[in-house]
């Protein structure tokens, strides 16, 4: 089922590569989590550019409606240019936000990373008045979040639990907690699951950091495909292209994956169209 696509290299000695999300008036935009920046790939371009210099940490973004971008790492942020407007502060037992989205809504969804000698994180909703709330306090590894082409059901990655979350989407904020179901486990690869996008069919493309390779789940939770990736680090995954049909696949490196090419940003053709990027709409 894996399979051997034309993959194109096209910017390497990156750390730790993540937050990769397409939009239209940007073109590709990530994040290197271990040597700092937001990049983006503008439109027809093939050379990056900084778009926030220096933060680190970084594990996932969303274009904001009104300009700039929601960013995590040592808080969740939106920021505009010289601006940075705090949406949330880590809580005494929590070291950083991890991996972030946002769903058709504008309501932007992350999870913290529990500081060493805590056994969990929590996942949050920031709601588009600006207000928090804290739906599961289980959460190892905060990863990769996406919400349905429907705006019905948000799916959450749980590294650590090796496993992708999925989550009803309508009701309360307590509703939303209490429709918590397995998705899928992914435990029959030797890799923890990180970054994902989702498809305009509704199919869920997960990078499989350790692994190298992408992995693809229809709605139901059945494999649909699997995509090869020369590095065994792959962190981050989205579609892009003025159609969507460019499947965007990031790598990193690090002591256990040692990689001389550095995280590296590649191109290939996308194995089915994607859906558009979301945009926050919380109020600052």
């Amino acid at each position: 089922m894996t399979a051997l696509r034309e993959l194109v290299a096209l910017h390497g000695g990156y750390g730790l590569t993540e937050a990769a999300r397409w939009y239209p008036e940007h073109g590709l935009v990530f994040s290197d989590m271990i040597k700092g920046g937001v990049f983006r790939f503008a439109p027809g371009s093939d050379e990056p550019s900084i778009v926030i210099p220096h933060r680190k940490a970084i594990g996932g973004l969303v274009a904001h409606a009104d300009g700039g971008f929601v960013v995590s790492g040592r808080n969740v942020a939106v920021k505009d240019g010289d601006r940075t407007v705090t949406l949330l502060e880590p809580r005494e037992d929590e070291y950083f936000f991890n991996d972030l989205s946002a769903d058709g809504r504008g309501r932007v969804f992350t999870g913290s990373m529990p500081k060493p000698g805590h056994a969990a994180g929590r996942f949050y909703l920031i709601d588009t008045d600006g207000g928090t709330h804290v739906l599961t306090e289980d959460l190892e590894i905060a990863n990769g979040i996406a919400a349905d082409p429907a705006d019905e059901v948000l799916y959450s990655v749980d590294s650590g639990k090796r496993c992708v979350w999925r989550f009803a989407l309508d009701g309360t904020p307590r509703d939303i907690a209490a429709s918590r179901e397995l998705f899928v486990d992914t435990g029959e690869y030797d890799a923890l699951p990180d970054g994902m996008a989702m498809a305009a069919d509704g199919s869920v493309w997960v990078a499989m950091a350790g692994a190298g390779v992408v992995v693809g789940w229809d709605d139901r939770g059945a494999r649909v495909g699997e995509i090869a990736v020369p590095h065994a680090l792959a962190t981050s995954v989205a579609f892009g292209g003025p159609d969507l049909d460019v499947l965007y696949i990031l790598t990193g490196e690090s002591d256990e994956y040692p990689n001389p090419d550095g995280g590296t940003v590649f191109r290939t053709a996308a194995p089915c169209p994607g859906l558009a990027a979301p945009r926050a709409r919380v109020r600052p």
